[in-house]
C-alpha cells in the first residue's frame, strides 16, 4: 500500500469554490471571509482537521444566507405590507423565516465545532499560566494555630 498527499493534509481542510457556489461576488467574498475567520479560530483552539471541512462549509454557508436575509429584513422589516389593500393585513417577510432557520444552524453547527463560547471551553483544555506573586501575598499569610 502507497501513501499520497491530499489537499488539506496540513490539518486544513480545503477551501471550496465559492464562485461555483455563489454567482454574487459580494457572497463569494462574505464565504472566503467567514472561511478564513472560521479555521483560524478552529487552528488556534488546535481543533481543525480536515474532516471538519464539510461542517465548516455547511456554517459558512448558513453564515452567508443570515447576511442576506438579514440586509432583506432591515430594508423591509418583519412584515410587509398586504399585497391585498382589501384585507390590509401584512404577512411575514419570507426572508425572516429563512434568517431565523440559519441562526438555529449556526448556533448548532458553531457549538459542533467547538465555536461558541461554552463549548470552546470544552473542547480545548485550557493552559493555565504561573501565579505571580504579589506584595499582599506577603502580608496576608495563614497563621499557624
Amino acid at each position: 500500500m502507497t501513501l499520497s498527499t491530499i489537499d488539506g493534509s496540513d490539518g486544513a481542510p480545503p477551501e471550496p469554490d465559492w464562485a461555483s457556489i455563489y454567482c454574487d461576488e459580494f457572497d463569494i467574498a462574505a464565504a472566503h471571509e467567514h472561511w478564513g475567520i472560521v479555521t483560524r479560530e478552529l487552528r488556534d483552539a488546535g481543533t481543525l482537521a480536515v474532516s471538519n471541512g464539510s461542517a465548516i462549509q455547511r456554517l459558512v454557508e448558513f453564515r452567508v444566507q443570515y447576511e442576506r436575509a438579514s440586509k432583506h429584513v432591515a430594508e423591509h422589516g418583519a412584515i410587509l405590507p398586504a399585497k391585498n389593500k382589501r384585507a390590509k393585513v401584512g404577512q411575514w417577510n419570507p426572508f425572516w423565516s429563512v434568517m431565523r432557520q440559519a441562526d438555529k444552524a449556526i448556533v448548532v453547527l458553531e457549538a459542533e465545532l467547538g465555536l461558541s463560547p461554552v463549548r470552546r471551553g470544552r473542547a480545548v483544555k485550557v493552559q493555565r499560566g504561573k501565579k505571580a506573586n504579589r506584595a499582599a501575598d506577603l502580608y496576608l499569610k495563614p497563621v499557624s494555630k
